[in-house]
C-alpha cells in the first residue's frame, strides 16, 4: 500500500511463510524485505478422510454491542492525515457562485449525449485556467510554482475512500481526447490498477457531488495544489437551469478577488459553452431593424418598434437643431451600453452597485464631417467619459469593471477604430 494506491504483490515462488518482518502498518522503503518463504515442493493429494460427524451446537444468544470499532488505517488513515495536512498548512477559504446552465445542458442532450458533465466542465475549466494561470500551481516551502500545463484532478470516490485520478497535459488534448482520458483515470482508480502517474502530481482539482442531493460544499484542496473546484447538483429554479459552483484557495497565495474574476469567468464559459465547446456554429447575428423616413435635406423620421424618434443634424452642418443629431444619439447608445455591460459584471462578482451616474463628450471634426476632407476618419475623433459611482466596493476592483465593460460593450466596439475614448472614474 502506497500513498494513494493498493497493490497486491505476488510471491514469485510456491512455498511455505516462514516469517513476516514487516508487520502491518508498518512503512517501509521500496527494495525492504517484507516476509520469508520456504520453498517446498507440492504435497502428494491427501487421501479422502470421512467426514466427522459433527457435534451438538449450543445455540447462545449473540452479544449485543453499542458501537461497532473500525480501525483508521492504511487508505483511509493516508486520506485522514493529508486532509488534515491541507487544513493547518493552507489558509484555505471557499467562494460559492450560480452558473445558468440551460444551455449546456441543453447542449449535451441533443449533442454531446456521450460526454458526462464532469467531462464537459474539464475542459471549459481548463479553457478558464488559460486566462488565470495562478490557480494552476504548487505552492512548496516558500515556492509558489505556476504549471505551463493542466494535469487535471478529478475526485473519484472508490470502496476505499476519496482519490484523485489525474490526467496528464489536459491542456493539450481536444474534448475527445480528454473525455476519453477521464474515463480511463476513473475505471482504473476504481478497479485499484493505476499507475503511480495517475495518482499523482496534480495542479488543479475538480471534485463534482452533481450525482447528489448536495448543492454547495467546501471542498478541502489537494496539496500543494492552491484550488480545487466543488460542484454540486443542477436544479431548476425558474426555467434556469442552475449549476453550484464551490471554489476553495489557498490565501497564502491567491487571493478573495482574484478567485472571484476566475469563477466570474468559468461562469461565464458555462453560460456560453457554443464559445468554448467545439463543432458547434457560432451563434447567429443579432439584427435591429428600423424604417425611417425623410422629412428634409437634414431631418428624419424613425421608427424603431413602436417607438418614434426625430433625427436632426447639427447647425454647423447645415441642420435646425430641432431635435438630437445622429451623433448624440450615438452618444446616448454608448452611455446605454455602458450601464448596462458595467452593472451586469458587478452583479456576476457579487458586488452591488447603488448609484451610477455618466457624463459622456465627443469630439467631432467639422471638417471631415462635412466632406470637406477627403482623408482620415470622418466623424468622431475623441470620447470622454466620466462616471460616478456610489458603492462600497475597492476602487481597484472598480477599475476592472470598468476596464472589462469597455471589452465587452458591443457599440464602444463599434467606436474603437481611430477614436480615442478616456474614461474618467469620480
Amino acid at each position: 500500500m502506497v500513498i494513494k494506491a493498493t497493490y497486491i504483490v505476488e510471491s514469485p515462488i510456491d512455498g511455505k511463510l516462514t516469517r513476516i518482518i514487516a508487520q502491518k502498518g508498518t512503512k517501509v522503503k521500496p527494495g525492504d524485505p517484507l516476509v520469508e518463504i520456504e520453498e517446498v515442493a507440492a504435497p502428494p493429494a491427501p487421501t479422502p478422510v470421512p467426514a466427522p460427524q459433527p457435534a451438538p451446537q449450543v445455540i447462545t444468544a449473540p452479544e449485543v454491542k453499542e458501537y461497532s470499532v473500525i480501525k483508521i488505517e492504511g487508505l483511509r488513515r493516508v486520506i485522514a492525515d493529508r486532509m488534515t495536512e491541507s487544513l493547518r498548512t493552507a489558509a484555505q477559504y471557499t467562494l460559492h457562485m450560480d452558473a445558468d446552465a440551460t444551455e449546456l445542458v441543453e447542449l449535451r442532450e441533443s449533442r454531446f449525449k456521450d460526454y458526462s458533465y464532469t467531462e464537459l466542465l474539464s475542459y471549459i475549466v481548463i479553457k478558464a485556467l488559460k486566462d488565470y494561470p495562478s490557480l494552476n500551481a504548487h505552492v512548496v516551502n516558500d515556492e509558489m510554482r505556476i504549471f505551463n500545463h493542466v494535469h487535471l484532478g478529478i475526485g473519484i470516490q472508490t470502496d476505499n475512500g476519496l482519490l484523485v485520478g489525474v490526467v496528464k497535459n489536459a491542456d493539450t488534448m481536444d474534448l475527445d481526447a480528454l473525455a476519453k482520458g477521464i474515463k480511463r483515470v476513473i475505471d482504473d482508480v476504481r478497479q485499484g490498477r493505476a499507475i503511480p502517474e495517475e495518482l499523482t502530481g496534480s495542479t488543479f482539482t475538480i471534485s463534482n457531488l452533481g450525482m447528489t442531493e448536495v448543492i454547495y460544499f467546501t471542498p478541502i484542496i489537494n496539496p500543494p495544489e492552491v484550488a480545487i473546484l466543488g460542484v454540486g447538483k443542477i436544479r431548476d429554479i425558474n426555467g434556469k437551469k442552475l449549476m453550484p459552483l464551490s471554489l476553495t484557495l489557498d490565501h497564502r497565495v491567491i487571493d478573495g478577488y482574484v478567485g472571484a474574476q476566475f469563477l466570474g469567468r468559468l461562469k461565464e464559459l458555462i453560460e456560453k459553452p457554443h464559445e468554448v465547446l467545439p463543432g458547434l456554429p457560432p451563434p447567429p447575428e443579432v439584427s435591429f431593424n428600423l424604417t425611417a423616413i425623410s422629412l428634409s435635406n437634414t431631418k428624419i423620421e424613425a421608427t424603431i418598434r413602436n417607438f418614434r424618434v426625430m433625427v436632426d443634424e447639427p447647425e454647423d452642418a447645415g441642420g435646425t437643431n430641432a431635435a438630437p443629431n445622429p451623433i448624440e444619439y450615438l452618444l446616448l447608445a454608448l452611455a446605454g451600453c455602458m450601464n448596462v455591460t458595467i452593472r451586469k459584471i458587478a452583479r456576476e462578482r457579487g458586488i452591488k452597485i447603488d448609484s451610477m451616474q455618466l457624463s459622456i463628450t465627443g469630439s467631432l471634426n467639422p471638417a471631415k464631417f462635412e466632406g470637406t476632407a477627403k482623408t482620415g476618419r470622418a466623424g468622431l475623433t475623441r470620447i470622454n467619459i466620466e462616471l460616478s459611482i456610489s458603492t462600497t466596493a475597492p476602487r481597484d476592483v472598480i477599475n476592472d469593471i470598468i476596464k472589462e465593460a469597455e471589452e465587452r460593450c458591443p457599440v464602444h466596439d463599434t467606436l474603437t477604430q481611430g477614436t480615442q475614448i478616456k474614461i474618467t472614474i469620480k
